[in-house]
């Protein structure tokens, strides 16, 4: 109701609007209806992993029901609706709960997470899952869309424009601590920084938070689960995506 109550003030007084959508689903704890768990049941490889699929579908309906509020109170073809998701999420198939190399790590089952913008009419449907993109994407693409002029300082790039998208040759990255330490010193909490270039993936450790950490390299065609660190075959590759990364980010030590 406060949504769609929202959407109605502002098409009457013909303004326009910027609406926030974050519900907790599909977070844990996972008690999803019975209807959508007893559907992914016969599905799913165990209990655990049909209430995480039925999590979903109940997110999705939410949407459905938030499109369907801006199709037949607000303006769908002037509305511009992106969706992103703060991390990867790969769920232990005995519990509800997060598996090693997803939420909270360095790994891309927990970057890897799927950028999604619909405009109808403006924006054409297509799928992209070769080419690198970030949320600092976000800002520079939607102001491309809307016509409006960017700061060239922006990080980002406008993920819309093909020749942008072609032309970037790195993605970068980090993971912080769960609780950070200090609101003015990002340092304080970092513990990794990682660089994706073409195929290859460079996770470097922070040598004060993660005194035991190794530099990990990976061949995300050939080993998407990140299972086979090349870093000891290939020290020229793990020395040159370091480089990359201090000219982002400097960091003393490692």
């Amino acid at each position: 109701e406060p949504i769609e109550e929202f959407i109605q003030q502002a098409r009457r007084a013909e303004q326009p609007y910027f609406l926030w959508y974050a519900p907790f689903l599909p977070h844990t704890p996972h008690n999803p209806p019975t209807a959508l768990q007893n559907k992914y049941r016969p599905l799913a490889p165990s209990d655990a992993i049909a209430k995480y699929w039925a999590m979903c579908e109940w997110f999705d309906q939410t949407v459905g029901q938030l499109r369907e509020i801006i199709r037949t109170q607000g303006d769908p073809q002037n509305t511009l609706i992106v969706f992103v998701c703060d991390n990867g999420w790969i769920n232990l198939m005995d519990r509800s709960a997060y598996a090693p190399k997803s939420k909270r790590s360095q790994y891309d089952g927990g970057l890897r997470t799927p950028i999604m913008i619909h405009w109808p009419g403006k924006v054409a449907a297509r799928r992209n899952d070769v080419d690198l993109a970030s949320s600092i994407d976000l800002l520079p693409t939607v102001l491309a869309l809307l016509g409006a002029e960017s700061d060239p300082r922006l990080p980002g790039i406008d993920i819309s424009n093909p020749r942008a998208v072609a032309g970037r040759e790195a993605i970068m990255g980090e993971i912080f601590e769960h609780d950070i330490q200090s609101m003015d010193q990002a340092e304080a909490s970092l513990r990794y920084r990682w660089v994706i270039e073409k195929q290859l993936k460079l996770i470097a450790p922070h040598s004060s938070r993660v005194p035991d950490g190794v530099f990990e390299l990976y061949d995300l065609a050939q080993d998407p689960w990140e299972e086979n660190n090349l870093a000891a075959q290939l020290p020229d590759q793990v020395q040159r995506l370091s480089a990359r990364l201090q000219r982002w980010w400097p960091q003393q030590g490692k």
